[in-house]
């Protein structure tokens, strides 16, 4: 009896520590921080161009 009754505390206490968790992560999700579409990919494209500026350069090495 002891056993299942652990076991059951130790089910609730999980449930109620994901839950808390879960609470948490929807209350601090960045929805609103997200960069524009067009803002993205300019991001974006200035990363390719650096990388490729990159692959020129050990190219020429």
């Amino acid at each position: 009896m002891t056993t299942v009754s652990l076991v059951i505390w130790g089910a609730t206490g999980f449930g109620l520590m994901a839950a808390l968790f879960l609470l948490h992560e929807l209350r601090n999700a960045p929805y609103e921080d997200e960069l524009e579409q067009e803002q993205a990919l300019s991001e974006i494209e200035k990363e390719r161009l650096r990388y490729l500026s990159l692959d020129e350069a050990a190219r020429r090495s």
